[in-house]
């Protein structure tokens, strides 16, 4: 199994965000798989950083570290360039609570379902049947439907990329967010995924 972490240096919500977040991702990885682990980044900060920690540096591309760039552009660069096979395991550095454990569960479930890709889930907070466009005053549903009582509203829930996890050959029939229906969903509590300063207030406190 390859790791990798995307660490670019830009960060509209939090300056230097992944520089703040390094250390906690970097922290957890076991020693004896720090020469599978991947750092992908654009800022000679972090790759300093990583060279500390013994990792695999890959020299992000300008294009794909753009606000623009997929994670899906992101990937089949990495695999491209280090010419990575087998199944690889992303961490974004912005789920700075992610533990070793959760991981290696993540994995065993992956192999168990014999899986080509896998993310994880979490309970939605508001279901898409209560939810609607804006139509300027007016509203639109999200999903057409009639119901009333939320006990018959279909299970759904909220998709998260704490732990990703995918085949090497699944990548170009993935979409951008790399998922696809043949993707499983491994089972999480709500994750503190640090977007804003607040979110760093959360993890400090």
């Amino acid at each position: 199994m390859h790791y990798i972490i995307p660490a670019r240096k830009d960060s509209k919500g939090i300056p230097f965000k992944n520089r703040k977040l390094f250390d906690y991702t970097a922290k957890t990885i076991p020693k004896s798989e720090c020469k599978n682990t991947i750092v992908s980044s654009n800022d000679s900060q972090i790759i300093s950083l990583a060279k500390e920690y013994g990792f695999i540096i890959h020299n992000r591309s300008e294009s794909s570290s753009s606000d623009t760039a997929s994670t899906k552009d992101f990937m089949l660069e990495v695999i491209s360039d280090l010419c990575l096979t087998g199944d690889i395991c992303m961490l974004y550095l912005t789920y700075p609570q992610r533990t070793w454990k959760e991981i290696e569960e993540a994995q065993e479930f992956y192999r168990k379902h014999n899986a080509s890709s896998l993310l994880c889930r979490e309970e939605v907070e508001v279901h898409p049947y209560l939810c609607l466009y804006e139509d300027g005053l007016k509203g639109k549903q999200i999903v057409d439907h009639n119901l009333c009582r939320r006990q018959d509203y279909p299970k759904c829930f909220k998709i998260c990329h704490k732990i990703a996890i995918l085949n090497y050959k699944e990548i170009h029939n993935l979409n951008s967010n790399i998922y696809n229906k043949d993707t499983i969903y491994f089972n999480i509590k709500k994750s503190l995924d640090i977007d804003i300063p607040a979110d760093l207030e959360k993890l400090n406190d």
